[in-house]
């Protein structure tokens, strides 16, 4: 086996593709259940955290201004 084929791109596609591939078992009874994708089953809650982060940075900027603002107002005269 060449470097090329031990190391190459397309080499390491077609093992995971063979690794990936689903082994007949045999059996009846497994054959006919099948598992969720796992994102289906546990879904990630990155977008909500990614939302409620955005929204906190917000309501930062905006007690920020609101606070600038007044300290404006109030110390200005």
């Amino acid at each position: 086996m060449s470097r090329k084929e031990r190391f190459g791109r397309s080499s390491a596609s077609k093992r995971h593709e063979k690794a990936a591939a689903p082994h007949d078992q045999g059996t009846e009874s497994q054959a006919g259940e099948s598992l969720p994708p796992r994102r289906l089953k546990f879904p990630s809650s990155a977008q909500k955290v990614t939302k409620w982060y955005y929204n906190l940075l917000f309501l930062l900027f905006v007690c920020l201004v609101s606070g600038l603002f007044w300290y404006g107002l109030k110390f200005s005269e």
